[in-house]
């Protein structure tokens, strides 16, 4: 009897599991926008992913363009400092059509954990930043010699690990550069970020506080299968930003695991944030989806005065074979 009840059960877990699999397999990305009034009152479009299937597998965290289809990209997990040039094409809808990797540029010989980069083009610098030692280091492109660096305080006294620098950007218009800590520091509200402005040569300027939407997960959101919070920050060069909330949570059979996708555009000092566009992918048993995409950078103006926004995926260096290096665009 005993037996008997234990193959029921184990007939009974299998049915879910076979369920779970086939429902979860089945479920398409969840795509919503909103109309922006302050995007020319048109709604963002969402492009179609892109597998970079001819890039090395990488841990893409930031992109910047450096000019036409030239692309910089810092991966968390490279062996030396820098950044990767690729090629990146978009069509006249605003999908990507093509990604090449052109080669490294080698600055440092130590990757400290590059989360994040921006570029002054006009100033020839461009700016990394590293999350192991909360650091911005900027450099000049022309000769790729360090010249200027700062530690965000906050963020290596009260950050939690591998939460505190993950976002970049330079704001050629207030001439300066933001970032904001991934998630909440120690003794800060659960849902509190603060952002910081700093000048083109790294001091501080000010400091903003920015509110997180509620997380859909209840789980803690220091743990390692739970991240939850902001994972770029992008100038569009008008005196505003658009902030990329991002929320991971990875399932116990990894199937069923998700990413949802946040879009909101701020004006750092007021609290008002607008909703833009948002998104989820899910790992299905048939579907290699899955994409937590940590970098986002301006791309090309369409023909009919669209703005392209790029974004790039952390595939942990296409774990297991699983997870690929996406990416995708949002067309505002």
């Amino acid at each position: 009897m005993k037996s008997r009840l234990t193959v029921i059960l184990y007939c009974c877990i299998l049915s879910g599991v076979v369920f779970l699999v086939f429902y979860l397999s089945c479920v398409p990305e969840l795509m919503t926008t909103s109309r922006d009034s302050h995007i020319g009152g048109r709604e963002a479009i969402l492009g179609i992913p892109y597998d970079a299937k001819d890039v090395p597998a990488g841990n893409y965290s930031g992109i910047v363009r450096l000019g036409g289809n030239r692309y910089a990209l810092v991966s968390d997990k490279a062996e030396q400092g820098g950044y990767f040039i690729f090629n990146i094409d978009i069509d006249d809808k605003g999908n990507v059509t093509s990604v090449m990797n052109r080669g490294f540029r080698q600055l440092e010989p130590k990757n400290i954990d590059e989360e994040a980069i921006a570029y002054d083009k006009e100033n020839h610098n461009i700016y990394i930043g590293k999350e192991k030692t909360s650091e911005i280091v900027r450099y000049n492109i022309l000769d790729g010699r360090k010249n200027c660096s700062t530690v965000v305080d906050d963020y290596r006294d009260y950050g939690y690990s591998n939460r505190t620098i993950e976002s970049l950007t330079y704001d050629k218009r207030r001439l300066s550069v933001f970032t904001i800590n991934e998630g909440p520091l120690r003794g800060d509200n659960g849902l509190m970020l603060r952002l910081m402005e700093y000048t083109p040569n790294l001091n501080l300027k000010r400091q903003y506080t920015y509110i997180l939407d509620m997380p859909l997960d209840d789980s803690p959101t220091n743990e390692d299968g739970h991240a939850f919070g902001v994972a770029e920050l992008l100038s569009l060069g008008d005196g505003t930003l658009l902030v990329l909330e991002r929320e991971f949570k990875v399932e116990g059979l990894k199937i069923g695991s998700w990413v949802m996708n946040k879009i909101f555009r701020i004006t750092p000092g007021k609290p008002e944030k607008t909703f833009v566009t948002g998104w989820r992918t899910v790992l299905g048993a048939s579907d290699s989806g899955l994409a937590n995409y940590e970098g986002m950078c301006l791309g090309p103006t369409l023909p009919d005065g669209r703005q392209v926004i790029i974004l790039c995926a952390d595939s942990q260096n296409r774990h297991m074979g699983v997870l690929r290096d996406w990416f995708r665009t949002v067309i505002l």
